[in-house]
C-alpha cells in the first residue's frame, strides 16, 4: 500500500469499513466473505486510525450492488464523504462498493473533491491522482462486466432448463408440482372442479363477461393464486380472462410469455417493466407437456372467440376486468363496468 498518501487530515476523520453481501443466502452460508470484509477494521488500525474512529457500515447485507435505489447505506456513506467526515473508505474489493459504473464514478468524484482515500485488498488509492483514478476506473468497469456475465450465465441456464420443461416456476391455480418435479393437476378435487367449471361455462356462454356474471350471480368462488398463497374469492372478470388465456391449462409448458423491457421514464432514467410477448418470441413452448384441462385446439378457439368479442364481432364486447379483490357489495357495479 502507498502509505505516503495518508496524512494527519485523513486520520483525523472517520474510516468507513464497508461490508456488503448480495443476497440473504450469501449472508447465511458465506460467512468467510463477511469475516474477511470485517477484517478491514484491523487494516484501518494498521494504517493509523484509532479504533474509535473506525465505523463498520453493514446495513446492506443481503442487497445487490447493481443499483443504488435501495441502498441506503451506500447513499449514507457518499453523503458523509461529501461532508468531509470520512478520511478513507475500505472494502474487500470494488464490487462490494458498487456494481454499477454510475454509482462507482459518483463515489470517485465525491472522494476526489473531498480528498477521501479508497482502499481494497490490493492497495490504497487517491481518486484525485490520475494513475489511481485510472486504475479505480478499470476496476469498476471490470466489476460491472463481471456482474453482466454472471447474470447472462444465469439467464441462459434458466432458459436451457425451461426449453426442456424442467425449470420449476410458480403454477396457476389448479396445478401443482409433484415430488418427481412433474406438473400435475392439484390433488384438491374442489380446486380442479372449479377450474373445469370456468372452461365449461365459457364454452356454453361464449364470453368472459357472461361467464363472470354467471359465477357472480351464483355466488361461486374460485381459487386464485396470490404469490405463494392460494385463496378462494369471488372472481373478477380479469381472473376469468387469465385462466382462459393461460396455455398451461391446455397442457403446454411455457416460459417467456412476459419479458423485461427497459425504457427511459419521464426523467430520462432507465426503467424496467414486464411486456407481453408474441408467441414466436417466447423462450419455450412445449405442447402436450402435462395433463390438460382443455385441448390445445379448444384453447386456440377460446383465444379466437375472446379476440372476436373484443373487436365487437361476437355477442359481447370483452373488456379486461378490474384488478384486485372482489366482495359481494360491488358485483353489480363490476358487471356494469365490464359490459
Amino acid at each position: 500500500m502507498n502509505r505516503e498518501a495518508i496524512t494527519d487530515i485523513h486520520t483525523s476523520r472517520m474510516a468507513i469499513v464497508y461490508v456488503r453481501q448480495s443476497s440473504v443466502q450469501q449472508v447465511l452460508h458465506h460467512e468467510e466473505s463477511q469475516r474477511r470484509q470485517r477484517g478491514f477494521v484491523e487494516r484501518a488500525m494498521e494504517l493509523g486510525w484509532s479504533a474509535d474512529r473506525i465505523h463498520v457500515l453493514d446495513e446492506e447485507l443481503g442487497k445487490s450492488g447493481s443499483r443504488s435505489g435501495d441502498r441506503g447505506g451506500f447513499e449514507q456513506m457518499v453523503a458523509m464523504v461529501a461532508l468531509g467526515k470520512i478520511g478513507i473508505v475500505l472494502a474487500l474489493e470494488v464490487s462490494r462498493l458498487a456494481r454499477s459504473n454510475q454509482d462507482w464514478y459518483h463515489l470517485l468524484d465525491v472522494c476526489s473533491i473531498c480528498g477521501t482515500l479508497i482502499a481494497d485488498e490490493e492497495g490504497l488509492y487517491h481518486p484525485a491522482l490520475y494513475n489511481d483514478r485510472l486504475l479505480l476506473g478499470l476496476k469498476g468497469t471490470m466489476s460491472e462486466a463481471e456482474l453482466h456475465l454472471i447474470k447472462q450465465r444465469l439467464v441462459e441456464a434458466m432458459r436451457a432448463k425451461a426449453k426442456r420443461g424442467e425449470l420449476r416456476r410458480r403454477l396457476p391455480s389448479g396445478y401443482a408440482w409433484d415430488e418427481a418435479g412433474r406438473i400435475r393437476k392439484d390433488p384438491d378435487e374442489q380446486i380442479v372442479a372449479s377450474i373445469e367449471e370456468v372452461f365449461r361455462r365459457f364454452e356454453r356462454l361464449g364470453s368472459i363477461h357472461q361467464t363472470h356474471l354467471s359465477l357472480v350471480e351464483e355466488e361461486r368462488d374460485l381459487p386464485v393464486r396470490h404469490g405463494k398463497r392460494l385463496i378462494w374469492w369471488r372472481p373478477t372478470s380479469g381472473d376469468i380472462q387469465r385462466i382462459l388465456e393461460n396455455p398451461v391449462y391446455a397442457g403446454a409448458y411455457v416460459y417467456g410469455r412476459r419479458q423485461v423491457e427497459e425504457k427511459l421514464d419521464e426523467s430520462l432514467k432507465p426503467k424496467k417493466r414486464m411486456k407481453a410477448m408474441d408467441r414466436d418470441q417466447w423462450h419455450a413452448l412445449l405442447k402436450d407437456h402435462h395433463e390438460a384441462y382443455i385441448s390445445w385446439e379448444q384453447f386456440e378457439g377460446n383465444l379466437s372467440r375472446i379476440a372476436s368479442n373484443r373487436r365487437g364481432g361476437g355477442r359481447v364486447l370483452e373488456r379486461r376486468g378490474r384488478e384486485g379483490g372482489c366482495c359481494k357489495g360491488w358485483f353489480s357495479a363490476a358487471a356494469a363496468a365490464d359490459g
